[in-house]
């Protein structure tokens, strides 16, 4: 898998452009260092399944993320990041 972008930089998705994201599709507030800290999952944030289909839904749209993404609450903000940079 290929890198996701920023469509307006076209650069790699950063921890701090992610958790910006997370916290307006989900109202729960998450920092830069949340989304590092692979100990920490999206339940534990406050993230519930329905708040995590929204951010997928969001990636798909604007970075291209596949529609075959298989994410749930018990993986972390990490998980999701090192996906998108196609580490994952």
């Amino acid at each position: 898998m290929t890198e996701m972008h920023t469509p307006e930089t076209n650069r790699p998705l950063s921890s701090i452009a992610l958790a910006a994201l997370i916290s307006r599709c989900t109202g729960v507030p998450v920092t830069g260092d949340q989304v590092d800290d692979a100990g920490q999952s999206f339940a534990e944030l406050g993230v519930d399944s329905l708040g995590l289909l929204g951010v997928v839904a969001q990636l798909q749209r604007d970075c291209g993320l596949s529609e075959t993404v298989d994410l749930n609450t018990d993986h972390s903000p990490r998980d999701l990041l090192l996906l998108l940079d196609g580490r994952a």
